[in-house]
């Protein structure tokens, strides 16, 4: 595992190195992901360069009517504490509180979470539901691209060979908002998912009935996906239990999960249904006003 080691200090500098290098330079930030792939020689690489010396990028924002913006290389751990992002955003917190261990969390990043495009990722299926921006950079520029948009394949999405992420905008969130990741695997730590689920649940006036419903899913399909039916039968009505168990029956069916090692693609889809159950009533309390735990 031989390559050229590159160390911006700064932005432009960075740009300026993935303009030159192109596709050949690979972008290291926690390094959780893209160093076990060079290390099993599944991804080969020329160029490898290091964002770990560009603070500009590590940090969380929250700007009062606008929303609140991650740089590309906060941590799990620092979004899993963040108070603002368990205030507003506590799927996200859960989600990056769930990513492996305590060590790998301390190291990886939402940005690089988001880059390596696992239709596991575990930050994705929460950014999903809040409809999240992503800022992508080059010399050219900048660009912003929803993150509906940003995922093409396994391990593909519409970065181009000389752009980096540079931040994740998260926009504020108006009325009741309650919101819950569920996360499935064969342990509780250093894990992949075998099926992660997101649900969002806005409340206007009534308590049970949903002016908006979000769900997201991942690890069942090519990419992580909105389950746009199954909240078409929650949204605008009163939530019941009987409501709940439709729409977790249209996720289900939303799906294509495959059969792996870490679970067969009936399975997968049994537990889509048992977790949409159990996140939508989470979301439901929360955006109650109740105090839940998952």
């Amino acid at each position: 595992m031989r390559f050229e080691l590159l160390l911006p200090r700064s932005l432009p500098e960075a740009l300026e190195m993935k303009k030159t290098h192109g596709e050949k330079a690979k972008v290291l930030a926690g390094g959780t992901d893209l160093l076990v792939l060079l290390k099993d020689r599944k991804l080969k690489a020329e160029v490898v360069m290091s964002l770990s010396g560009i603070r500009d990028l590590n940090f969380i924002r929250a700007e009062k009517g606008r929303g609140v913006t991650l740089g590309a290389l906060a941590t799990h751990s620092s979004v899993a504490a963040s108070p603002v992002i368990r205030r507003q955003f506590p799927d996200l917190a859960e989600a990056c509180f769930q990513v492996s261990c305590v060590q790998i969390q301390n190291l990886g990043t939402v940005g690089g979470n988001l880059c390596n495009a696992s239709p596991a990722a575990d930050a994705a299926p929460p950014l999903l539901l809040a409809d999240a921006i992503l800022i992508l950079a080059s010399t050219r520029g900048e660009r912003r691209v929803s993150i509906h948009d940003f995922f093409l394949a396994p391990r593909q999405t519409v970065l181009q060979p000389d752009e980096i992420l540079k931040e994740i905008f998260i926009p504020e969130v108006s009325g009741r908002r309650g919101a819950t990741y569920l996360k499935l695997g064969r342990r509780r730590a250093m894990e992949i998912a075998i099926v992660g689920v997101g649900v969002a649940v806005h409340l206007n006036g009534s308590d049970q009935v949903a002016s908006k419903c979000r769900i997201a899913l991942g690890s069942v399909a090519p990419t992580p996906l909105r389950a746009r039916k199954a909240e078409g039968i929650l949204t605008g009505q009163e939530i019941t239990d009987q409501l709940i168990e439709e729409a977790a029956e249209v996720a289900a069916k939303e799906a294509s999960p495959i059969s792996d090692i870490r679970g067969g693609a009936e399975y997968r889809l049994d537990m889509i249904r048992v977790l949409c159950r159990r996140a939508a009533r989470a979301a439901l309390a929360r955006a109650q006003g109740k105090q839940v735990e998952v």
